[in-house]
């Protein structure tokens, strides 16, 4: 049953990438999942840690809104990180909302390194890859 789940979910973001420059192989790791189908939600429960070609982001819970086109997780904190070396970032914050316009908001203690550039701030907007950081 997860795996039915899995695969529209995959549809789903799909969309959301296609939309995006964050091309990549989506993998997504979680110990449980829950489709809403009314609402068009897919959230992803426990230990959940998305990769792609670009980020990884970790967190307790993550929720794809496909109305809102946004990724929203959940943590004590949930991190960020990048995976190219020619880009490198790392940030954490309460909540990491993920949108389509290749804009990553940390809200909630957020914090964001960027090549020698260190922001601490309650709300943080990065494009991860412009390195663009502004403080909101």
């Amino acid at each position: 049953m997860k795996i039915k789940y899995l695969i529209l979910f995959f549809l789903l973001f799909t969309s959301f990438h296609a939309t995006s420059n964050f091309k990549s192989d989506i993998k997504i790791k979680s110990e449980s999942i829950e489709f809403l189908k009314d609402s068009k939600r897919v959230t992803f429960l426990n230990d959940v840690e998305i990769t792609s070609e670009y980020v990884s982001i970790k967190s307790e819970s993550a929720m794809y809104d496909e109305i809102k086109n946004v990724i929203t997780f959940l943590g004590n904190p949930s991190s960020i990180k990048s995976i190219k070396e020619e880009n490198l970032f790392d940030g954490q914050a309460d909540k990491i909302l993920f949108f389509t316009d290749e804009k990553v908001h940390l809200k909630g203690n957020a914090t964001m390194k960027y090549e020698n550039i260190s922001i601490s701030s309650n709300h943080i907007i990065f494009n991860p890859q412009t390195g663009k950081m502004s403080s909101g």
